[in-house]
């Protein structure tokens, strides 16, 4: 049966500092790289492996992918990196830390942003965005596909054509996959693999490091989904 694996990647910087994050390019701390590490061995040892692995542009995932794959042995499978699942991209909270927003602009307003399937953050690259229109990772891009803020449902429909084909076509052919991903664009794929309320999936938290599986059916279904038993980090305050 198709088989799929969705992880978060390991402790950030800015999760650490408990920063909004989004397109800003942070490495890794330590602990992330040994948790990401840690995951690969113990889907090793369950025999969860893998043919086909995608990640984001984003050096915090890319960096937890070649971690993952080294505790899976398994540093040889083939790669897809694509902005499309880049995380969620936080506008003007970029850079700020949940108590800096809060001062700024409001609790309230911070909650909804926060937690609202539809309303997007202030538009803006923040205090520590990187400025991605100049960045050389998305030169293929028209300036009109480089998001200054996302509400979780714009990450779903950008998240959409690339689960509807390349992914969905992989798994069909009998690939096993597994997907380092953000917070965010890991609920977008949750959403369209479950078929999540809106509502709902603003509520999933996705720890970082821990590998949920999807056995699936010849038609993508979910037959069994669970969190393979390892012990989370703190999840994220900031969604």
């Amino acid at each position: 049966m198709p088989q799929l694996i969705l992880i978060r990647h390991g402790e950030s910087e800015w999760n650490r500092d408990n920063r909004f994050t989004g397109w800003a390019d942070v490495g890794l701390t330590e602990r992330g790289r040994i948790d990401m590490q840690a995951a690969g061995a113990l889907l090793r040892k369950e025999g969860l492996l893998i043919d086909l692995a995608f990640t984001s542009l984003l050096s915090r995932c890319i960096v937890s992918q070649w971690a993952l794959l080294e505790g899976m042995q398994r540093v040889w499978v083939p790669t897809v990196l694509d902005w499309r699942l880049n995380e969620r991209h936080y506008g003007a909270l970029t850079g700020l830390s949940k108590t800096e927003a809060i001062n700024t602009f409001g609790a309230q307003a911070v909650q909804q942003w926060r937690r609202s399937f539809l309303v997007p953050p202030p538009l803006g690259n923040g205090d520590g965005g990187n400025h991605a229109i100049v960045d050389a990772r998305y030169n293929a891009l028209k300036a009109e596909e480089i998001p200054q803020g996302e509400s979780l449902a714009q990450v779903v429909e950008r998240v959409r054509p690339l689960w509807e084909t390349t992914i969905a076509a992989s798994l069909r052919a009998g690939k096993r996959v597994a997907i380092t991903g953000h917070g965010n664009s890991l609920r977008a794929l949750m959403k369209l693999i479950s078929h999540i309320a809106d509502d709902d999936i603003t509520q999933v938290e996705v720890p970082n490091a821990v590998p949920m599986i999807y056995d699936l059916d010849n038609s993508l279904e979910v037959i069994r989904a669970f969190r393979l038993g390892i012990e989370p980090t703190p999840p994220s305050e900031i969604l």
